[in-house]
């Protein structure tokens, strides 16, 4: 026998054409625990921690994280909101899919999707139930339904998201899909490819590369599938058994340097952290405090902040005119061109494109629209100086009261005080 029949020899049996294919494909299906019967002790969540450990290779604060995201995901329908958890690298092998692998098989009733279409993504979460996991989600918000699927992912944070859709089948009729699910997702650089709203909304994991010493077992799901389910039908059984517990834990609880939607995206984290104290509350903490020192600027919050600094360093940028109570836009902007940010740049002698220094620099004109979304506007009110003076310009007291209370806390300095004008009274009741 030569070598080629030998080895079809050993070839099973091509299919024939009277096989049947399921061109249709196969329905999805969530995973879902086996009930566990017994009482279940704190020890159950160290366990989880453990076996997280084992598989993915991560600092201990984000273990906590993505141990007390899990424990969140498996009862997310309790709270308003629910976080989302973004799991990003800044390469190859970092162990991202792992991870968000091994979230998935400690959540229960959820789902493993690889290329999810916005109507895909309604359609499984329509029942407010599903926790849904989205591998390599980079690839899916650059394609074409990519606006749908975000805005499914936005709307899916309140516990009363959904899109609306048009049918067409009886009439016109507008019809309402549910979005509302515990997502998680992974990608090279995906933190850097959604919005700043859906940003602000996620908690992240930065992977990083292990070192030889540091490098986990490649997970198979089909050989561990028994052990996970077993440790996270007991976790899930811990977290129905405190459930009056968690609910009741409120934003007035949470740690006072966590302001505005910050309270939303940390809270039901901490509401399972407060049963168990000790390191995760502290880790959670750092992690909290770290998420606020990180936000970020935009083009409004950096003019209030370049106004700011104006303000108290008023000498050094218009050493020959006193301050009045209000400024106007013209002068505010010659005023702004000299400001450095924290990297020594100037922004505002390159704002606009153009060749000459002149059509690049910002201007009166532009401030308008930089501080209308936060309530600063130019007003006809007296000069410090001259009761006479009734020309336009932009109010100190509302700039300031602006920055203190849209600046980053990083940047605020208490800047406000109050109006040093007869016309008006400003407070921050």
């Amino acid at each position: 026998m030569n070598n080629i029949t030998q080895l079809n020899s050993q070839r099973p049996d091509p299919v024939s054409s009277s096989d049947l294919t399921n061109w249709g494909g196969q329905d999805v299906s969530a995973q879902v625990f086996p009930e566990f019967k017994g009482k279940v002790g704190n020890e159950i969540v160290d366990e989880v921690e453990d076996l997280i450990d084992e598989w993915v290779f991560l600092t201990p604060q984000d273990r906590t994280l993505l141990t007390l995201w899990i424990g969140h995901a498996n009862a997310f329908r309790w709270f308003r909101f629910t976080p989302c958890l973004g799991i990003t690298a800044g390469d190859a092998e970092c162990g991202k899919s792992q991870a968000l692998l091994t979230c998935r098989m400690l959540t229960n009733n959820s789902l493993w999707i690889g290329d999810a279409s916005g109507a895909s993504f309604f359609t499984q979460t329509q029942h407010g139930d599903k926790a849904v996991f989205l591998d390599e989600m980079q690839d899916m918000i650059g394609s074409k339904d990519s606006k749908t699927l975000l805005a499914a992912l936005k709307t899916g944070r309140q516990s009363n998201g959904y899109v609306t859709r048009v049918d067409t089948s009886n009439g016109r009729n507008v019809r309402r899909f549910a979005t509302h699910a515990a997502v998680g997702f992974d990608g090279i650089g995906v933190d850097r490819k959604v919005d700043s709203q859906m940003h602000t909304r996620t908690h992240w994991i930065a992977m990083r590369k292990a070192f030889t010493c540091e490098q986990r077992e490649l997970l198979d799901e089909r050989f561990e599938e028994e052990r996970f389910a077993d440790v996270g039908s007991r976790y899930f059984k811990w977290i129905i058994q405190n459930e009056q517990e968690i609910k009741s834990y409120k934003t007035d609880d949470l740690p006072k340097f966590i302001v505005n939607r910050g309270r939303q995206k940390w809270l039901p984290l901490f509401a399972i952290a407060n049963l168990l104290g000790g390191k995760w509350i502290a880790h959670l903490e750092e992690l909290a405090a770290d998420d606020t020192a990180l936000e970020e600027l935009n083009d409004g919050t950096q003019a209030l902040l370049a106004l700011q600094t104006i303000n108290e360093e008023w000498a050094t940028y218009s050493p020959s005119k006193p301050r009045d109570s209000k400024i106007a836009a013209n002068d505010a902007a010659e005023l702004m061109l000299n400001w450095k940010d924290e990297n020594g740049v100037m922004p505002y002698q390159l704002f606009h494109s153009g060749y000459s220094p002149d059509e690049k620099k910002l201007i009166g004109k532009d401030l308008f629209g930089l501080l209308r979304p936060f309530g600063v506007k130019t007003k006809n009110n007296r000069s410090r100086f001259n009761p006479d003076d009734r020309s336009s310009g932009f109010e100190w007291a509302d700039i300031l009261d602006s920055a203190d209370r849209h600046l980053p806390e990083r940047y605020r300095i208490g800047a406000f005080r109050q109006a040093e004008t007869p016309d008006k009274e400003v407070s921050y009741d």
